[in-house]
């Protein structure tokens, strides 16, 4: 889904991005101890996000997928100079990356974005490598009171919890998670012969 214009100005606002990235994203990458070499971002946005996961791995390659055409034309501006990431328009439904691809993979704020978000965590599945994570921080259905929903409408409304089942049916095991309106998730990709 792409984004109403009210939304892109905040999510591109670089206020907005300063405290989202110092008080949520930054925080969580910290707790991240593994040091992926292939990382797969869904939902990047105007690259915000990308610069704190770069920051974080500074050895690794990242692939920042976003649906809107347009969030890709300003990360593409505004970060052209960040070495071993590619910007690229993507839908998380169906990506056009091989199996077993990455090492990790994040998505801050998207899952919500996606109507069908359990074909997006398939598909998630199917490009991360066996054994490997999925980094989730979204927010909750708690979170869009109703003056929220009118200006940041979610195709998809979930909390933790049920996130966290759509997560375990397609063999996801939840190594931890925290939170409650704004939560996080850290899965792992079961290693089994169906993955």
């Amino acid at each position: 889904m792409e984004m109403r214009k009210i939304e892109k100005f905040f999510v591109n606002n670089m206020i907005f991005n300063c405290l989202h990235n110092k008080f949520l994203v930054s925080k969580f990458l910290k707790h991240i101890q593994e040091k992926p070499k292939n990382i797969l971002e869904i939902g990047c946005g105007g690259g915000y996000t990308t610069k704190s996961i770069r920051k974080r791995f500074p050895n690794s390659k990242i692939a920042a997928i976003d649906y809107d055409k347009e969030q890709i034309k300003i990360a593409n501006k505004l970060h052209r100079n960040i070495e071993n990431v590619k910007f690229m328009q993507g839908d998380a439904t169906s990506l056009k990356f091989k199996n077993n691809t990455f090492d990790a993979v994040f998505e801050f704020n998207v899952l919500h974005h996606i109507k069908n978000y359990e074909k997006a965590i398939k598909e998630i599945k199917r490009v991360l490598k066996k054994n490997k994570k999925f980094y989730i921080m979204d927010v909750s259905k708690y979170f869009f009171i109703p003056i929220l929903r009118n200006f940041f409408p979610a195709e998809a409304y979930f909390t933790k919890e049920e996130l966290i089942k759509k997560l375990e049916k397609n063999k996801f095991e939840i190594k931890k998670h925290s939170g409650k309106r704004i939560f996080y998730v850290i899965a792992k990709k079961l290693l089994k012969k169906y993955n």
